[in-house]
């Protein structure tokens, strides 16, 4: 199952209440913003990483990499657009599959948005 894929079958779900929408490949606005926010010692602000989606509803934004293996592992990071590391933030989640992205954008929609 792809992100694209997951975003779908939340959006069949819930409808056009469903807050997240998929990132134009291209767009490196948010992984520029990311790392911008992470600062220079953080380990993933050499990777490559990619923007891929991004909530309507709040700052958050789901990020993917390639680990050591060449598998994919997956980011949600709650912007701040401030500087770096400001109170802790920017707070993150990580996930290894997309199943567990799937599980926590709807728990978290269910949770704050319904």
């Amino acid at each position: 199952m792809t992100i694209k894929d997951v975003l779908l079958e939340l959006i069949n779900k819930y409808g056009e209440e469903f807050n997240w929408y998929l990132l134009p490949i291209a767009d490196k606005c948010f992984v520029s913003e990311l790392k911008r926010e992470i600062g220079k010692k953080h380990p993933l602000q050499e990777k490559s990483i990619s923007a891929v989606a991004k909530c309507a509803s709040n700052d958050d934004v789901l990020y993917m990499t390639l680990d050591d293996t060449g598998r994919n592992i997956y980011y949600i990071f709650h912007l701040t657009y401030s500087d770096e590391k400001v109170d802790g933030f920017p707070k993150c989640e990580r996930f290894t599959d997309t199943l567990a992205v799937k599980s926590f954008i709807e728990q978290s929609f269910i949770t704050d948005y319904i």
